[in-house]
């Protein structure tokens, strides 16, 4: 199964930001466009900032279909349609 989230990994070097928001679906782009910024010698980003944000994007993506993938498992289902439970609003109040 597929991730639907969006996933946000942000970098902060001296005066310089880089913040890229991606899905997995996106992940090809992600890492083509750290290759990019890497090479670029105009631009403050090194290959080790580009391989430390792939690794820290990949291991986003795997904890959330790991975690899309527990919820599932404990949805309950009706059929073969799934239905959605939702915890009273009280239980999702802070304490």
């Amino acid at each position: 199964m597929q991730n639907k989230d969006f996933h946000v990994l942000a970098l902060v070097k001296g005066e310089h930001q880089f913040v890229y928001i991606f899905d997995e679906m996106g992940w090809d782009d992600l890492v083509e466009t750290l290759c990019q910024q890497a090479e670029d010698p105009d631009i403050e980003f090194s290959w080790f900032d580009a391989a430390l944000l792939s690794h820290r994007a990949k291991t986003q993506i795997e904890s959330a279909n790991e975690a899309n993938s527990e919820a599932d498992q404990s949805t309950p289902t009706d059929n073969e349609n799934e239905t959605e439970f939702k915890a009273p609003i009280a239980s999702r109040l802070p304490s």
